[in-house]
């Protein structure tokens, strides 16, 4: 029985292969949740009915979170989670933080997720079980890996992220590969976006595998280094200084601790020449060049392999 309920909010509401509903008013055989619009082709397409707000609680059947730990568009708070969309803002510290940056693209966010845009997220009358479903989506983009799916040990920890929503320019553009990219392609795309746990890979330049941005000068020496390649001392330190958390600080130590792998690599070099029965001067030095060469993160990796082959 496919049944309709036209309002000026939206379109139609069809709902496929649904049971044969017992008596009992409209409102009632309603079922509780997001609703999917069915497209010309049958396709359903991404959408959330305004009945979802207003649907009595003993009718509602509430359904877990995924199995998987993606989020999903029937997401809504666990049975006995009774709390008010102001109580879910005040429990989760990236929905709190989030900015209205242009690319956040929020109205859409709204949209993909139930809530109501044009009403204060703490409103009364704001959809909890969308705003519920807005922080479990924030939370997952919060808490990815790493582009090269490794652990952001200094953003992430037991499974958490830390709060923030970040790649946004100062301009308010989202940087693809960063968790703000990962936030615009659901608002733009829907749940079917969500999947792989992990930050897209990218060719930005400006932004690391753990998806936070690099200021201007952590660019330029983090592309120096790069082209720097065969000075392994000096390609570690600016590549080191490229990749570091930015700041004064966070430079140094990006500087240091590109400058002790060098150290590192060539003293293996070095010994590895004197294992190997090549204990004269010039054998020495030859290793400490080549395993130095061999740590150099900005060498090509084909470099690389010959370097540590001949150390």
């Amino acid at each position: 029985m496919i049944l309709a309920k036209p309002s000026a909010l939206s379109s139609s509401v069809l709902r496929p292969n649904s049971a044969p509903s017992a008596p009992g008013t409209p409102k009632q055989q309603l079922s509780a949740g997001p609703v999917q619009d069915v497209g010309a082709r049958g396709t359903p397409t991404r959408g959330f009915s305004p009945v979802d707000a207003f649907e009595p609680a003993a009718v509602i059947h509430r359904r877990q979170p995924s199995a998987s730990g993606v989020p999903s568009a029937n997401d809504k708070r666990p049975a006995g989670d009774t709390r008010s969309a102001a109580q879910i803002v005040d429990d989760s510290p990236v929905l709190k933080n989030l900015g209205r940056q242009k690319d956040i693209k929020f109205e859409q966010l709204c949209k993909q997720t139930g809530v109501d845009p044009k009403l204060d997220l703490k409103d009364p009358k704001q959809n909890a079980d969308g705003v519920y479903r807005l922080t479990r989506v924030l939370e997952f983009i919060d808490s990815t890996k790493a582009s090269t799916g490794g652990d952001r040990a200094n953003k992430v920890q037991n499974g958490k992220g830390d709060g923030n929503i970040e790649g946004i320019t100062k301009d308010g553009d989202a940087r693809h590969g960063t968790e703000a990219g990962m936030l615009k392609d659901f608002a733009e795309k829907g749940y079917s976006f969500l999947g792989e746990h992990q930050l897209p890979t990218t060719k930005d330049t400006h932004v690391k595998a753990d998806g936070s941005n690099k200021d201007n000068f952590q660019w330029f020496a983090g592309e120096a280094g790069k082209a720097l390649w065969f000075l392994p001392g000096v390609s570690n330190v600016l590549t080191g200084v490229g990749n570091s958390e930015g700041g004064f600080k966070g430079v140094l130590e990006g500087a240091a601790t590109g400058y002790l792998n060098t150290l590192k690599g060539a003293a293996e070099g070095v010994l590895g020449s004197i294992t190997k029965g090549r204990a004269n001067p010039a054998s020495m030095i030859f290793g400490g060049v080549m395993g130095a060469l061999g740590s150099t993160e900005a060498a090509p990796q084909p470099v690389k392999d010959i370097a540590n082959l001949l150390g």
